[in-house]
């Protein structure tokens, strides 16, 4: 359980400080973490994004958003292994992604590949509810390609199209 806490700490900071849109992490402190509350625009806890419906303009910029955190969590070695419409929050100025404990080293776990193209592939199935032109994207496995090659920026260009290798 302390290793568990210690990693959502540990992601919470670095997240923070890599940009990402997480909550703010206040501290530490006798085993508990203490972080900012995420609320709506009246001041209540905020909604899961699976608990909002969404305008198909909507969901597309909050697709786009997220897949840049993403990539904002990628460059700093990390993937949630866990993102999924359950584990971003809605407030008054869009999604916060939230639960770290299960956070991995991208560079350090051999399933990294497998739970990046997951939470790519949940948010692309979650949001493409609402905007259904998502569901033929492939951001997940461009984003891959991108890191293996050590090309991967945080503002790097990405499309969602991708040429699968259909030889192997």
């Amino acid at each position: 359980e302390a290793a568990w806490k210690n990693t959502e700490v540990d992601a919470l900071y670095l997240l923070s400080g890599a940009g990402v849109r997480v909550p703010k992490p206040y501290g530490y402190f006798n085993g508990v973490l203490v972080m900012e509350l995420i609320t709506d625009a009246e001041g209540h806890s905020a909604p899961r994004l699976g608990e909002v419906a969404l305008a198909p303009e909507v969901a597309r910029e909050y697709f786009v958003f997220l897949v840049r955190q993403v990539v904002r969590m990628l460059c700093v070695g990390m993937i949630h292994g866990d993102l999924s419409e359950y584990n971003v929050l809605v407030d008054a100025h869009g999604p916060v992604i939230i639960d770290l404990p299960q956070a991995v080293s991208a560079a350090g776990n051999n399933h990294a590949r497998a739970m990046l193209l997951r939470d790519v592939n949940n948010l692309t199935a979650s949001l493409g509810r609402w905007a259904p032109a998502l569901l033929d994207t492939w951001y997940g496995e461009e984003i891959w390609e991108k890191f293996a090659a050590g090309a991967l920026k945080p503002d790097s260009e990405l499309t969602g199209a991708f040429e699968h290798d259909e030889s192997t």
